[in-house]
């Protein structure tokens, strides 16, 4: 069962609108009183949507987490904000230009704004590198699994293909458009494989394995000088 959820999320943030709220008993109402209202307001409305995140489809921490951490971070530095220029106007008469006090919270929006279009973009190249990388890692596993059938119709070869199997096995599915020539070369030398293995023709094996493996190191050492 989930501690939070949509609901939770809704009642936190009517609460804390019906805080803010209380402050139109004890303070004396002003422009600069009611501008700093509608931003905490905005920013309380953010941080309920930013939560959705979270809470929505079982969606956890790394990344929907960050949404909600960033607009609290917002949040709380305009509360702060507001709250200084409104005890520096109630209590010691000195009032912030209320355009002036607009364009800081701006600027603060702006920048928070900012930084959620950057976790945006890195969400998006995350979980497409994600799904590259299964992507890949799903084709290498077909591609032992072919190589394991070769084995069983070829017992005599079997060290041979089982050398390249274990070599593919743990090879590193990495995400680059520049390795794409070097794994299809790999996967038609498996095909070749495959085909010497259903003509009988043993002999060729050796040769198609010992290729086979040159290539998987060199495709690995590439690998390792892109990190």
């Amino acid at each position: 069962m989930k501690l939070i959820n949509n609901t939770n999320v809704f009642i936190i943030c009517g609460i804390m609108v019906a805080a803010i709220s209380a402050f139109f008993l004890i303070v004396a109402i002003t422009p600069l009183f009611i501008a700093a209202y509608i931003f905490a307001v905005l920013g309380i409305a953010a941080l309920g949507f930013g939560s959705g995140f979270l809470v929505r489809d079982g969606k956890t921490y790394p990344w929907f987490a960050a949404f909600p951490m960033a607009i609290w971070s917002y949040l709380t530095t305009q509360i702060v904000f507001s709250t200084g220029a409104l005890i520096a106007q109630n209590i010691y008469g000195f009032s912030i230009p209320t355009l002036l006090f607009c364009v800081i919270h701006g600027l603060l929006m702006a920048g928070t704004a900012i930084v959620l279009v950057g976790l945006g973009a890195g969400k998006t190249y995350i979980n497409a590198t994600d799904a590259d990388v299964r992507e890949k890692t799903t084709s290498l596993k077909m591609i032992v699994a072919d190589l394991e059938a070769a084995m069983d119709n070829m017992p005599s070869m079997r060290d041979e293909i089982k050398a390249v199997a274990d070599a593919l096995r743990y090879s590193d599915p990495m995400s680059n458009f520049a390795m794409a020539k070097y794994d299809n070369a790999i996967g038609e030398g498996v095909v070749l494989i495959e085909q010497a293995v259903a003509k009988g023709e043993e002999h060729d094996i050796p040769a198609l394995c010992a290729s086979l493996l040159r290539q998987i190191k060199d495709r690995n050492n590439r690998v390792k000088a892109m990190k």
